[in-house]
């Protein structure tokens, strides 16, 4: 098995505001000010944007906030790196901590709270996504040590996720309002695909000629976005209108590598992508309604974060 890359991208100068709010747009996010290597992993209805990022000190925090970087909110879990990876339209995130992996809920108020399984907090994996009646989607590993994908709500799952394609492990990623359900699973050769399970029928999801094939987000349209990688080790993002059964790769702009998260309900995704500079993110608008306007992109001179494997 490949593990997908956390890839990271210095955009300076690749974007002008007069191109923002026009179909098929790459559009920069801000940087926390002072900080470095800003990776954002969801942007809700009310652009509203979630992700971490590298502070003066070194230090990976969490931030939530506007789009335009106009009033971030920076939080830490307590633990060596905090890493949020959805939210909701109310504010409430997921995520979990890159050091110990302990996985947490957070109320918009700014609590949180681990999330727990059985009565005990989960570790290794992570809870990804969250829709708007405050349900997650994530998986923890069971009793045989095999990663199992799960929903849950009020910091605890409640519910395994009942995946009808074999596996030798999988994972829950997006969540939508009806309470579908996607992610990726592993064949017997440990490679990953992707799948979504929509009204109870369950659809793989594989990248054409892909390597593999990862889903990440899922709205209540009904598309999913998520990251494939060609047999070459190049990775690329997508989304798959699972109605339509199209598929979009998306590639940003002088990258060499794309990785595309969540996806809110006007087709927007939370993409990242990666140059030897650094970290920075982008929203990527297939249409304009919804699409944000970048404000000016806040450039620093703090150390960069590598790019350095991370959990899809």
């Amino acid at each position: 098995m490949r593990n997908t890359l956390m890839l990271t991208v210095a955009a300076a100068g690749l974007f002008t505001a007069a191109s923002m709010a026009v179909a098929g747009t790459w559009v920069p996010a801000n940087v926390p000010s002072g900080g470095s290597s800003f990776t954002m992993f969801g942007m809700n209805d009310k652009q509203v944007v979630t992700g971490d990022f590298t502070d003066s000190g070194g230090n990976v925090q969490g931030v939530i906030g506007p789009f335009d970087g106009s009033n971030y909110t920076i939080f830490n879990d307590g633990g060596s790196g905090t890493q949020p990876r959805g939210l909701n339209n109310k504010g409430w995130t997921v995520g979990f901590d890159t050091g110990s992996l302990q996985q947490w809920e957070r109320k918009p108020s700014g609590t949180l709270k681990p999330i727990k399984q059985g009565g005990n907090p989960v570790a290794v994996a992570l809870a990804h996504g969250i829709n708007s009646a405050n349900v997650f989607a994530g998986d923890y590993t069971n009793s045989s040590g095999v990663e199992t994908g799960a929903t849950g709500t009020g910091f605890k799952y409640t519910s395994k996720i009942k995946l009808s394609i074999k596996n030798t492990g999988y994972a829950g990623r997006g969540i939508n309002t009806a309470g579908d359900v996607a992610g990726w699973y592993f064949d017997s050769s440990g490679i990953q695909h992707g799948y979504a399970i929509i009204a109870g029928t369950t659809i793989k999801i594989d990248f054409p000629n892909s390597f593999y094939t990862v889903v990440e987000g899922l709205n209540d349209k009904l598309v999913a976005s998520g990251q494939w990688e060609d047999n070459s080790g190049v990775i690329h993002g997508f989304t798959y209108n699972t109605t339509t059964k199209k598929y979009k790769s998306l590639d940003a702009p002088g990258a060499s590598f794309t990785q595309v998260w969540g996806i809110n309900n006007h087709n927007i995704v939370a993409a990242s992508a990666a140059e030897s500079s650094g970290t920075e993110s982008f929203v990527y608008c297939s249409g304009t309604k919804g699409c944000p306007t970048a404000g000016v992109v806040r450039r620093t001179q703090q150390p960069s974060r590598p790019a350095v494997p991370q959990p899809n």
